[in-house]
């Protein structure tokens, strides 16, 4: 009981501050798909590969079709671009589906490609 309790005190602190410190690094995204079945009013973020109809119209406004496995939605993105953004490359955008079907993204994020092959080694 001496040292119980203290060492209770001590795990629910190390606890603590491992849930707080971790809580940040855990964003979910949804997919297109996911996004389409569970329309939601508030902000979201959405992941999917870029189609090849990237408009960029003043270098700070871009269009463009984003893609998963079985859906689609047209984005609108105002902000600078990643230097990795182009077709074929998955980003993830952040902001709210308007009544019009459009993606009106705040924050777009280029996920970086592996530049690492799966292949096994073999001598």
């Amino acid at each position: 009981m001496r040292w119980g309790l203290p060492g209770a005190v001590v795990a629910a602190c190390v606890g603590y501050l491992i849930y707080s410190a971790s809580g940040g690094a855990t964003e979910y995204y949804m997919t297109v798909s996911e996004l389409q079945a569970h329309a939601t009013a508030g902000d979201v973020r959405v992941a999917g590969v870029v189609q090849d109809d990237v408009h960029k119209s003043d270098g700070l406004h871009v269009t463009f079709t984003e893609k998963d496995g079985t859906a689609s939605m047209p984005v609108q993105y105002t902000g600078t671009l990643p230097d990795i953004f182009k077709p074929g490359i998955t980003v993830v955008v952040e902001g709210k589906l308007g009544g019009d079907g459009v993606f009106h993204a705040r924050t777009l994020l280029a996920k970086c490609p592996s530049r690492f092959s799966t292949q096994p080694y073999v001598k």
